[in-house]
């Protein structure tokens, strides 16, 4: 469960810190007001989801995710993000390809999303101790993709382009759910 939450440290449309809840002009890395990338991350960046839950370490309400900064693993460049559940993780972002980097036993990379971004297309990941397959499905809104994982339970994505994160929802085997949803 540790690995879902962490791809959801890296989400949402951006708001201004200062006013939670009001949305802010986004912009990329350099300030463009124009990054139309599934996952535009930028440092200082802030979403604001209602989650509800029954998981006691995601507890429902009104919560922000922040982008903290920047490190480098493995040589690549990544955000830190500290996502609505409050879990920090490790986002590398190169176009439409984003990789969550995992590091709770096994160290190493989840592809949360992949190139190209249309109807069907499927990539096979791991969380470290399991591989399984991801495909995009198409969601409404202006070019938003649902990102489903195969597996036994429900966990799903959506991201509107240069939005992020609009939706998350997983239901495991025994019914306990998250859901988060942009505000």
């Amino acid at each position: 469960m540790r690995w879902a939450l962490l791809f959801l440290v890296a989400c949402g449309t951006p708001v201004d810190p200062n006013e939670p809840g009001t949305d802010a002009a986004p912009s990329t890395p350099d300030g463009d007001s124009n990054d139309d990338r599934l996952l535009p991350l930028s440092i200082d960046r802030v979403w604001s989801y209602d989650v509800t839950s029954t998981y006691p370490s995601c507890p429902g309400g009104i919560h922000d995710q922040r982008v903290l900064g920047t490190e480098t693993i493995d040589g690549r460049e990544t955000f830190r993000v500290l996502g609505f559940c409050g879990v920090e993780g490790s986002t590398h972002v190169d176009g439409d390809t984003v990789e969550d980097h995992y590091d709770w036993g096994p160290l190493g990379w989840t592809r949360m999303l992949d190139e190209p971004v249309e109807e069907g297309h499927a990539w096979a990941t791991t969380n470290g101790s399991a591989t399984f397959g991801m495909h995009y499905e198409r969601a409404e809104g202006d070019d938003c993709w649902t990102v489903v994982q195969e597996v036994s339970y429900t966990s799903t994505w959506t991201y509107c382009r240069g939005v992020g994160l609009t939706r998350f929802e997983i239901i495991d085997l025994g019914g306990g759910t998250i859901r988060a949803t942009l505000r």
